[in-house]
Formats: C-alpha cells, structure tokens, sequence
C-alpha cells in the first residue's frame, strides 16, 4: 500500500536536495569569481593554459614600468608599483608587453641604468609569459654603456632598446658615440625603439639603413604626422608605433596602413603615460581588415622579437 505522507514529504524533499545543489552551485561559482577578481586586482604572472590563450592577446610594443625607487612618470600617481600596473593593463586587455625601465630612462649614471635593466629582468621573470625586457642606456660614458648593452643581451636576454628619450636627460643623436650605440644595435641584430623629433628621425632613418627602429608616435599636428608616416613609408628597416597623440585623430591609422603597410605598424601605448585602451579602441574601430588589425595589435611586435637577437655575420 502506498505511504501517502511519503509521498507528499518527496516533493518537499526534492525542493531541499535542489536547493542544496543550487547553494553549493551558487558557492562554488561565487568561490571562482573571488579568485578570478583577486588575480585582476593584484596582477600575477600568466599559467601556462592563459599563456596559450594569450599567444593571439593584445601585444604593448611600448610599456614603462614604475620602479622600485619611485621613478613613474604619471603626473598625478594611480598605478604606484607594479602590481597595481599588472592588473590595470589587465583592465585594458593587454595581457603581453615590452617593459623598460623608468629608473633607466632618467639615468644620470651608468649605476642608475643598470639597476632600471636588473630592474626589468626582474619582472620579467615574476611575470613569466608576459613581458619581454628592453634595456635603455644614456651615452655619456659610452664604453660603459656598450658593456650594458652587451650584458643585457647576453645574460638578460633583452633584444630590445629603448624607447631612448634624449630630451629627458639632454644627449644628442647626432654625435660618434650614438653611432657606436647603433652599430652595436644593428651588429647584435637588436630592435631600436627611439624617441624623436622629425628632424631626428629622418638623420636616424638616413644614417642607420641597416638598423631595425621602431619610432614611436605618430605626431600632433597634421604636417608632423604626415612627415613621419612618409619617412617610415620611405625607409624600409624603420616601423611607427600609435603611442602618444595621433592615433586619435579619424583616419590616421589607415592612413599610415595604406602608405607604410601593415606589416610596419605597431600597436603601444607608452603606459604608464598614456591610456592603452584608447589606443586599442582605435584600432578595433578602424577601417581596417582582421588581418592588418592582427598585425598591429601583436603580429608585428612578436615577429620583430623573434627574427632579433642573433648577431649579424
């Protein structure tokens, strides 16, 4: 004979059970949320699996960390050490980037430069798979600053140089000791990222054919940002990067994409200065195909660090 109070107790029992599930469901989902938002917060370097995921994730060809002995050239401090740096391009969705340095690029000595580059080879090991080093060096004391060069390529594995920012500390491009800079660059097959004028780049990009130079910027006025995109456009080992002013006005980046190719423009954003997502919304919404977008946004940069690095013949 049927127990009608079993009956009616199953439904109430059911209700239980799947009230149950649905808490341990709910904690288990609220458990992964906590730890995915605390990763966000405090930045962390990439697993292996998010590596993998990361291999097509937007690439900053031009990053400058904020070092250990308060050098960051935000004018009103927000990200203030690295962690906060990490989770804030986290939110901008760049996920790999080249680091230089704020310690370096403020050198008065060649003590000064050396602590910004350990400084780098630092983080990027704590964030493995996600930054590649650059090493920047001031020109004063030349032979010293070969060595560093030598050294960071060597046991610190950088293939990268710069963004070199003459103004910051008053060294001219157009002197012997730059040259030897450059002819080391270009005999150790090294990418130089320098900051210029126009006037500079166009002696840079005439004087060092065979050197690999990423100029960042694309300029703030019409007439500048012409002349640049045509003196990249006219030599073939140099490539424009969209940090700083430029990228945001209409049509720029196609412009420069139609006279330079995609193959020689590269997303940056010169973080911690400037907003990295500014630069990327312009880029997505571009009249650009998905082809020449994956070029600029990582394709270029990653091809530029794998051919550099072996030392010409």
């Amino acid at each position: 004979m049927v127990n009608v109070d079993n009956l009616r107790r199953q439904p109430r029992i059911a209700t239980i059970m799947a009230f149950a599930m649905s808490h341990v469901h709910r904690r288990d989902v609220l458990r992964a949320a906590l730890v995915s938002l605390t990763r966000f917060v405090i930045g962390g370097p990439l697993t292996p699996e998010v590596q993998a995921e990361s291999r097509r994730g937007i690439f900053d060809a031009h990053l400058h960390i904020p070092s250990d002995n308060g050098e960051n050239f935000q004018w009103n401090l927000v990200t203030r050490n690295m962690t906060e740096f990490v989770a804030y391009l986290d939110k901008c969705g760049v996920r790999r980037g080249v680091i230089s340095s704020s310690w370096s690029n403020k050198a008065q000595t060649p003590e000064d430069y050396r602590n910004g580059n350990n400084e780098v080879a630092k983080y990027v090991e704590k964030y493995k798979g996600r930054f590649r080093g650059s090493c920047v060096i001031t020109p004063f004391r030349i032979d010293e600053a070969l060595r560093e060069i030598e050294r960071c390529h060597k046991e610190l594995g950088h293939v990268w140089l710069g963004e070199f920012c003459n103004y910051m500390t008053g060294y001219s491009y157009r002197t012997p000791e730059w040259s030897q800079v450059m002819k080391l660059a270009t005999d150790l097959n090294l990418v130089v990222q320098i900051h210029t004028n126009v006037a500079e780049m166009q002696y840079l990009a005439e004087t060092f054919p065979e050197t690999t130079i990423v100029f960042p910027h694309l300029g703030s006025s019409r007439d500048d940002i012409f002349t640049r995109i045509g003196i990249v456009a006219k030599h073939k080992n140099t490539h424009i990067e969209l940090s700083g002013s430029g990228h945001e006005r209409v049509g720029i980046i196609e412009k420069a994409v139609r006279e330079i190719g995609a193959d020689r423009v590269l997303y940056g954003s010169d973080f911690t200065i400037n907003e990295p997502a500014g630069v990327i919304a312009r880029v997505k919404n571009a009249f650009l195909t998905e082809q020449d977008r994956a070029k600029i946004l990582y394709g270029n940069v990653e091809r530029l660090l794998a051919k550099a690095g072996s030392r010409r013949g």
